[in-house]
Parts: structure tokens; C-alpha cells; sequence
């Protein structure tokens, strides 16, 4: 109950901030962005792997935010949009990454992955890199999808609340998008 009470708490003041940045408050949209600063970013490095990707993407989004927060609706969770703006701005990053020329910056992430156990095996970590690697080679849309999934640790509703797709649709994809893992991952890990 009394779990309850404070979620509803929480989504009313919430709602309010909202409210007050559509009219305007530069204060209620601050107050917004530091309640989601560190989500935001911990899902730009989740995708991107790369702290200063990450950082670029996590202010981008809330700029993009703040530009269209007057159509955004507040009787609806901001963190699931917000987590779609930055995932967009992640998938553009990538797409100037394939672009561009590589550099080892972007590898820096995995050098202070605090996941990864130092104890940990050299096949365990590069197990792990195959797997990550695998996962950039997906289409964005299934890639993004998985991200959600299984490093937001979002359910299946979420993530189509958050895409705006039927939960069906988000299932299809999901299961797709294994199947492109399982497929790439057996040949590179057989190799």
C-alpha cells in the first residue's frame, strides 16, 4: 500500500514538472533532467560503449527533450521517452561511427568495464567482446531491441510502450533479432 502511495507520489510530482516545463520553467525541466541524468547516461554507454559517446548522447538527448516537450503528453512516464530520444541519438552515433574513421577512444569502455571480473579468464572477456561485437552488427532496430531487453532489463510492454509498437510486433522482432544473434555468434565463436 504503501508502495503504492509513493509510486503515485512520484508520478503526480512528476507530471507537475512536466506541466511546469511545457509553460516554460527552466527549473522543473533541471529538476527532470537530474532525476534522469544517470539513467540516461547508463543506457547511452549500454549501447554505445563509450564514455564520451555516451556523455555527448546523454546532453544531446535532454537538448532534444527540451525541444519537444511541449508535445509530449504528462499523464505518460517520461523516462520511456526519454530512453527512446537517447536511443535514437545512440543509433545516429553509431551510424557517424561506421562513417567515420575508427579510433581507439571508443574502445576505452571495455578498459574500465567495472562488469567484467579482473580475475575473469582471457576466453570469458573475449567471449564477451564477440558477443558485443555481434550485437553491433544487428539491424538498429533489433539491436536497439535487445539492448532494451536484456541490458535495460525492460519487459516486452515497456519496450512497446517505449517504441509505440504492439507488444506482438515487439515479440517478433525480439525473437528475430536472437535468431541474428545465435546465427552470428555460432559461426564466430566457432571460428
Amino acid at each position: 500500500m504503501e508502495r503504492t502511495q509513493r509510486h503515485q507520489r512520484d508520478t503526480e510530482r512528476e507530471a507537475s514538472l512536466v506541466y511546469r516545463a511545457q509553460h516554460g520553467e527552466r527549473d522543473a525541466f533541471e529538476n527532470l533532467t537530474d532525476r534522469y541524468r544517470d539513467a540516461i547516461r547508463a543506457h547511452a554507454r549500454r549501447i554505445l560503449r563509450d564514455a564520451e559517446d555516451a556523455e555527448d548522447a546523454t546532453q544531446e538527448t535532454f537538448v532534444k527533450a527540451l525541444r519537444a516537450i511541449g508535445s509530449f503528453d504528462p499523464g505518460r512516464p517520461l523516462l520511456p521517452w526519454l530512453m527512446r530520444i537517447c536511443t535514437n541519438c545512440c543509433m545516429d552515433a553509431l551510424r557517424d561511427r561506421r562513417r567515420g574513421p575508427a579510433s581507439l577512444d571508443r574502445h576505452e569502455y571495455s578498459l574500465c568495464d567495472e562488469t567484467l571480473d579482473v580475475e575473469a579468464g582471457v576466453e570469458a572477456r573475449e567471449e564477451s567482446e564477440t558477443v558485443q561485437q555481434a550485437i553491433t552488427r544487428l539491424p538498429d532496430r533489433y539491436r536497439e531491441i535487445i539492448v532494451m531487453r536484456h541490458y535495460r532489463h525492460m519487459e516486452v510492454n515497456e519496450i512497446a510502450d517505449a517504441l509505440r509498437r504492439p507488444e506482438g510486433t515487439i515479440k517478433s522482432w525480439l525473437f528475430r533479432a536472437r535468431a541474428l544473434l545465435r546465427k552470428d555468434l555460432t559461426v564466430a565463436l566457432s571460428a
